[in-house]
């Protein structure tokens, strides 16, 4: 996870949203985690400069958090006379956060498709084009219900995950290529290996 607010003194602040990051990835015991502070200008490094800074072993193990909304979304008891209304339904979430390498695209046909699969055949599989109309959040909701400001979104410490609101569901997608090859993402081929869970933020 990067924090690139630094102040003059290029003292790095531990910002609110610092902290709640590392109390989520404390309290999910997550112990090999390592925290970066990052300079101001981070944004304009290239992959490979973030990679060298960042100390990861190829520019596929740098990630990014992306929130998504199902403009179709209906709740469970709109969808096929279902009596459920659980807002926290992983398989039926207005929004999904994406967790994506920078070398590789969102392909939504696909993600679609994997999300409709989440549930059996059957009747409460949702309809062929329910998540046909997946669309990147306005920064504004994004902001909102992350905590998290444009180019910061992280998995860890989601505000609306943590305030336990009625809207407090936000699913979180990782995509299988991080997971794919010994280095702990994906270098273009298809051929997996050992999953090395070291990733960046």
């Amino acid at each position: 996870n990067n924090n690139n607010n630094n102040n003059n003194n290029n003292t790095p602040v531990i910002t609110p949203e610092l902290r709640r990051a590392r109390r989520h990835v404390e309290q999910s015991k997550c112990y090999s985690s390592v925290w970066k502070h990052c300079p101001s200008d981070y944004y304009t490094f290239t992959l490979d400069q973030r990679r060298v800074f960042l100390g990861a072993h190829s520019t596929s193990q740098l990630c990014k958090a992306c929130l998504f909304e199902n403009k179709n979304y209906k709740p469970n008891t709109n969808i096929n006379n279902t009596n459920n209304n659980n807002n926290n339904d992983p398989t039926n979430s207005k929004y999904y956060l994406i967790v994506v390498q920078y070398t590789q695209a969102i392909n939504t046909k696909k993600l679609s498709s994997e999300l409709r699969g989440l549930r059996p055949p059957g009747p409460t599989r949702l309809e062929s084009n329910y998540f046909s109309e997946l669309r990147l959040a306005p920064e504004r909701v994004s902001e909102r219900l992350t905590g998290y400001g444009h180019n910061g979104v992280s998995p860890f410490g989601l505000l609306a995950m943590e305030d336990g609101g009625s809207t407090s569901m936000i699913a979180v997608v990782v995509c299988k290529s991080i997971v794919t090859t010994e280095d702990g993402g994906n270098d273009g081929s298809e051929d997996g290996g050992v999953v090395a869970p070291r990733f960046v933020w």
